[in-house]
């Protein structure tokens, strides 16, 4: 392990507190369990490699060298209703990141995927410390993984910053890319705008105004997606013309449009 970062960070918050790992079972579990210690908000974990790195309801993430797997602890003086638009500025964040140091045309899909050319390239996890006021918001980036490396037979297909670009990509730039976007939605979020998050996201979104298929725990949903509300939830219009609220599932293209 190292405390040294990656040169001329520029935030003010995000990084301040920095730790590097050459291997990490996830750096997700080793930063929630900072939070009991605690560290410094903006407090951010690094490591080279996960050997169980997960993403949403615990599925298994791959996580071989090359990636950019990091988590930021966070403290958010948020309404509650507001605490997961942080995951959706990660999103934005990630995607511009991801836009600023490769040019490639980078979109989010609802909640917090980040997609070139249609295939998944990074993901975020935001999770609660248990009893405390304490968030942690870990992203993943397939950045140099070369197309072999990447998992096969996912239920989205993947893809990396390398296969899309055909040549690696400078990750200690695309680092200081994603946790300077974070700090700016972050202090966009603390300062009262949510608005301005959620119009932001949208602005990226590969998800809103195409036909879905929502499958959920007791049941799938078809439709289209048609907004997100204020507190992220998607709203799903099916063919007899209701909307429905989707707090938690996996979206794919394809259903029926109204």
């Amino acid at each position: 392990m190292t405390t040294a970062g990656v040169p001329n960070l520029g935030t003010r918050l995000i990084g301040r507190h920095l730790l590097w790992y050459r291997s990490l079972p996830s750096t997700n579990d080793l930063a929630l369990r900072l939070t009991e210690i605690p560290v410094p908000e903006g407090t951010v974990v690094l490591a080279d490699e996960q050997t169980a790195g997960r993403g949403r309801l615990g599925r298994r993430w791959a996580s071989p060298r090359g990636g950019v797997w990091l988590s930021v602890i966070l403290r958010p003086e948020l309404p509650a209703g507001e605490v997961p638009l942080i995951g959706f500025a990660g999103a934005s964040a990630t995607a511009g990141a991801v836009r600023e140091v490769t040019h490639l045309a980078a979109r989010v899909k609802w909640p917090n995927d980040v997609l070139v050319d249609g295939r998944k390239v990074a993901g975020i996890l935001a999770e609660a410390a248990p009893g405390s006021e304490w968030l942690v918001i870990g992203i993943g980036v397939n950045a140099n993984i070369p197309a072999e490396a990447l998992p096969q037979g996912a239920a989205y297909p993947a893809t990396s910053l390398q296969a899309a670009l055909g040549h690696a990509v400078d990750r200690d730039a695309l680092i200081r890319a994603v946790l300077r976007g974070l700090e700016r939605g972050y202090e966009l979020l603390a300062s009262g705008g949510a608005c301005e998050t959620l119009r932001r996201w949208r602005e990226l979104t590969d998800t809103l105004g195409r036909p879905v298929r929502v499958e959920m725990t007791g049941g799938v949903l078809e439709g289209k997606a048609h907004d997100i509300d204020e507190t992220g939830a998607l709203l799903v219009r099916t063919m007899d013309g209701r909307i429905h609220k989707v707090l938690a599932g996996d979206v794919r293209a394809g259903g029926a449009l109204p």
